[in-house]
């Protein structure tokens, strides 16, 4: 493998500009350097250049693109974790407070974190529920210091749920309810009129999509190898399908989160989402000379119409 010699800031300006990119303009240079000084080539040149090159080809842009308009799309990006974490935070807390309330009712001892508490029937039961205790009980050890935590384990021995939740992800929470028995589980998911596997399969594809948005990650082309499952919504909405007869929204991108959020949200919450979302796209159109609003569309995986497609009903 060939190594990869340091550049200066300069340097890398030069390597863009034999690649195509325009640095025209008076300030182009300076504002580059700029931005490669604070966010660094490989954040913003590796993260966000894909969609400017040209067709079949990943060492040349399309004519007319610059570094500002790549930049652009990075701040549309950041917009849109902004955006998709205040609304996944929310459900977050509404899951939480909804297990909080339901387990211990069904499981009242002290000691409610074993194994028979949860559903034992479950395929690969013993591994997934011994792995989620370990997993709470290194985040425990982890938030030991906590004045929460630290009050409960040495006055009571043990963390109530109401507590416990407090420190526990997404991801942790959406393991703790897949792992709940059935019955607990339906009545959970009554809350937003889905099954119990529809909520699971949600909780799972949002956790994900939480942990990029907090980790700064590239979100607005986010694929995903564990699709969302069908929803009735799919249907409603008439997707399209592909050849091997899967919705080519919905499944594995952001319009999945989209779908996902209208599931468990209010209609006030994802009305609001819509127009945060809307906001930021015209925001990114008004700027972009070389994209499209199709191919901006096309690789977060919103359909055309998406709008009215999540307005409906």
């Amino acid at each position: 493998m060939s190594e990869k010699p340091f550049k200066t800031h300069e340097q890398l300006i030069e390597l863009l500009s034999s690649r195509g990119m325009d640095f025209s303009a008076p300030d182009s240079k300076s504002f580059a350097k700029k931005k490669l000084q604070r966010i660094g080539y490989y954040n913003l040149i590796n993260g966000y250049s894909s969609l400017f090159w040209k067709p079949d080809c990943k060492d040349s842009y399309q004519p007319g693109t610059t570094l500002r308009e790549i930049y652009n799309l990075y701040l549309f990006d950041q917009k849109l974790r902004e955006i998709f974490l205040h609304n996944i935070l929310p459900l977050e807390t509404n899951i939480k407070s909804l297990i909080a309330y339901h387990f211990p009712k069904m499981h009242p001892e002290t000691h409610y974190l074993t194994y028979e508490n949860f559903d034992t029937t479950k395929k690969d039961a013993s591994r997934n529920i011994t792995g989620l205790l370990s997993d709470i009980q290194r985040q425990v050890a982890g938030r030991c210091s906590d004045p929460s935590i630290s009050h409960y384990l040495n006055n009571y021995g043990y963390i109530p749920l109401w507590v416990l939740n407090n420190i526990l992800t997404l991801g942790s929470i959406s393991k703790f309810y897949s792992m709940m028995q059935q019955k607990e589980r339906q009545e959970i998911a009554k809350t937003f009129h889905l099954s119990d596997k529809e909520l699971e399969n949600i909780l799972t594809y949002i956790s994900s999509i939480r942990n990029f948005c907090a980790h700064g990650n590239r979100l607005y082309c986010y694929r995903s190898k564990r699709p969302l499952s069908d929803t009735a919504l799919h249907a409603t909405m008439q997707l399209p399908k592909s050849e091997k007869n899967e919705y080519l929204y919905g499944k594995r991108d952001l319009f999945a989160v989209m779908i996902a959020l209208k599931l468990t949200s209010s209609k006030r919450d994802f009305r609001r989402l819509i127009k945060d979302v809307d906001i930021a796209l015209k925001n990114l159109y008004s700027r972009s000379t070389v994209l499209t609003q199709e191919v901006i569309l096309t690789s977060m995986g919103f359909p055309s119409n998406w709008k009215d497609l999540l307005l409906q009903n």
